[in-house]
């Protein structure tokens, strides 16, 4: 399965765009501006590029949740619930609505997104405990706003 989010809008609170999978529309994202981090990681957004994609556990969130593995300078990376740009954590927030600097019914998105990305998920360790479950999504393709 191949996810694209493609940034569509850039502003001094957030970086918005449209999620799709497999060519077809999904959702709304909202992540962090494109401004430098201050722990000289790049910028504060995920960097353009194609990450491999895995649903694991997530203790801030206390549940399964996608995962951008091997974003440089990052770890945690992932695709959750949340409205605001205060809400990404260096992380994608989703929605099925766009407003400026807000993404609106992420839980409606988050769910949709789930039951789709589960529908191709392959576990990698199945005896383990949920919490140390790994399941291989395929990739994820983030694009530069203009």
């Amino acid at each position: 399965m191949l996810l694209e989010v493609e940034r569509t809008t850039s502003t001094g609170r957030s970086t918005t765009g449209i999620l799709s999978i497999d060519g077809q529309q999904q959702c709304y994202t909202l992540e962090p501006p494109k401004v430098a981090d201050p722990n000289g990681n790049g910028f504060i957004c995920i960097p353009a590029g194609t990450f491999s994609l895995t649903i694991r556990w997530s203790p801030k969130n206390k549940r399964q949740v996608p995962h951008v593995e091997n974003v440089p300078g990052r770890t945690e990376i992932e695709i959750h619930i949340g409205n605001y740009p205060d809400d990404t954590d260096g992380c994608t927030l989703v929605g099925t609505q766009l407003q400026p600097d807000i993404v609106l019914y992420p839980e409606v998105a988050f769910s949709a997104l789930m039951t789709k990305l589960f529908s191709v998920a392959v576990l990698r360790n199945p005896s383990s405990p949920e919490v140390n479950q790994i399941w291989d999504v395929g990739s994820i393709t983030y694009t530069e706003a203009p």
